[in-house]
């Protein structure tokens, strides 16, 4: 049986753009090293030039925009988180891999940079 063993976010820069746009990829690693795709529709833009924006605040960014969110109106952050969770457990259980809330909230979580946003960043000093 394959198990995760940690969720990893890619970052990458959109093409084309002097301001700063990230498109996230939030991927679950499994033990045999493969990723497995849990969310595709995320990022984010910013009226900020490449050479504003910091390694450290795009790792921060990510790890907001892959979620959980804040909590709806009438709702509370358990209550969001606890949905948020069992949503991802879903994609992944469609996908025949199987974890407990409890465990998909610990695992590590990491954001590796692509190549385009790795050389934007170089590119800018960072």
């Amino acid at each position: 049986m394959r198990t995760i063993e940690k969720l990893a976010s890619w970052a990458e820069a959109e093409p084309g753009s002097k301001q700063a746009r990230v498109r996230v990829l939030l991927q679950a690693q499994l033990d045999d090293g493969q990723f497995i795709v849990v969310l595709d529709d995320r990022g984010w833009s910013s009226s900020e030039e490449w050479a504003q924006v910091t390694p450290a605040g795009i790792r921060e960014t990510a790890l907001v925009v892959v979620g959980p969110d804040e909590p709806a109106p009438g709702w509370t952050r358990a209550e969001e988180l606890h949905a948020y969770w069992e949503y991802i457990q879903s994609i992944l259980t469609a996908q025949q891999l199987h974890a407990s809330i409890d465990e998909l909230m610990a695992l590590d979580h990491e954001v590796q940079f692509g190549p385009r946003l790795q050389r934007l960043l170089t590119a800018a000093g960072h």
